[in-house]
């Protein structure tokens, strides 16, 4: 059944990185929807479930939702989580307690299939490098291309995507153009999605072997964390260069700095990273070889309007008794506490 007319549906913000959420405000009053936000991203659970327990709806961007958090939300239906990954949130906490979980899948893929792009550009093409070039030219008056040889061009190279869903697909598709070789690995991507790609599944180690750069598009998972080991990183060629804007954990950083400095790969291209905010004094930021970005690919103007509509998209489908689109835990529909609080039809 839909949520009673007599007692208002509560929906709550955790924590934002919008410069305002009065047009959510605004929404939420034509709905009859009572709505509140915070900044709770570093809030201690206890903190976390004093503002948010009597909520209907909650949405969470970066605040950790642990069981905790979770099992002391008695009121709670749904919870959406604002944007793509959702590391933060413990999903079988979710299906435990008969929470229906939800993200937002598609919101950002154009943005940070860009971001992808020029990262992989600027790796390739030594972009920091050319920077310290352009700064000694400047000082000295003298041009050379010493600092930044061997210089390849990117025509007749292998590209490798490690993922294949929203965001690494839509790389493929903006590549195509590129004169290079594709390699995709992704062993969960449906078969129908294949073909229509016109694709075949590569193992990771081969596609490791073969590519001159490497691109991260897969969530944190038991399976990926730490996927990007020393072991894996071994297998690339020595002037390969790897690209992460998926999830930091994905790349064991400590690894990493260790084949940079030994020169198993050539560079890398991160937008995130393993702890973040990272230290100031990670090594990283003193390397040449490392094109960094303050995990920023999700975002532009188009993308942080998208992601606010398909969210209230999901709260009216909730109010009429619907599924969000994105569902992360479809078995909590069978489940006793999913039934016993649930207000779908």
């Amino acid at each position: 059944m839909k949520p009673s007319a007599k007692v208002p549906l509560v929906f709550k913000v955790t924590d934002y990185v919008e410069r305002d959420l009065d047009w959510e405000a605004a929404e939420c009053r034509g709905l009859g929807i009572k709505f509140a936000a915070y900044q709770l991203k570093a809030a201690s659970a206890a903190e976390i479930v004093a503002k948010v327990k009597d909520a209907d709806i909650v949405l969470v961007n970066m605040a950790p939702f642990g069981e905790e958090v979770i099992s002391k939300l008695k009121r709670t239906k749904l919870i959406i989580r604002h944007g793509i990954g959702y590391d933060n949130v413990d999903v079988a906490a979710c299906t435990k307690h008969g929470i229906l979980f939800a993200n937002e899948a598609t919101a950002s893929s154009e943005d940070v299939a860009e971001h992808a792009l020029m990262l992989m550009l600027e790796a390739y093409r030594k972009k920091r490098v050319q920077d310290e070039m352009l700064k000694d030219w400047i000082r000295t008056g003298r041009w050379s291309s010493e600092k930044i040889a061997p210089l390849y061009r990117l025509a007749g190279k292998t590209i490798g995507i490690v993922g294949c869903g929203n965001i690494g697909s839509r790389v493929f598709q903006k590549i195509q153009g590129w004169d290079t070789k594709i390699l995709v690995c992704d062993p969960y991507l449906p078969k129908g999605r294949r073909d229509e790609l016109e694709i075949t599944h590569t193992p990771l180690d081969k596609l490791l072997k073969e590519s001159d750069i490497v691109t991260i598009h897969v969530p944190v998972t038991v399976e990926t964390r730490g996927l990007f080991d020393a072991a894996k990183l071994a297998l690339m060629k020595p002037t390969a260069v790897l690209v992460n804007t998926a999830r930091g954990p994905i790349i064991k950083t400590q690894d990493l700095i260790g084949a940079l400095k030994e020169g198993k790969i050539a560079g890398a291209a991160l937008d995130v990273f393993e702890e973040e905010p990272p230290k100031p004094r990670l090594e990283l930021f003193k390397m040449k070889n490392v094109i960094l970005s303050p995990h920023v690919a999700w975002y532009s103007e188009e993308g942080g309007l998208d992601i606010r509509r398909m969210i209230m998209q999901d709260v009216r489908a909730f109010l009429d008794g619907r599924l969000p689109r994105f569902v992360i835990n479809p078995d909590v529909l069978k489940s006793p506490a999913f039934c016993n609080r649930r207000v779908l039809k």
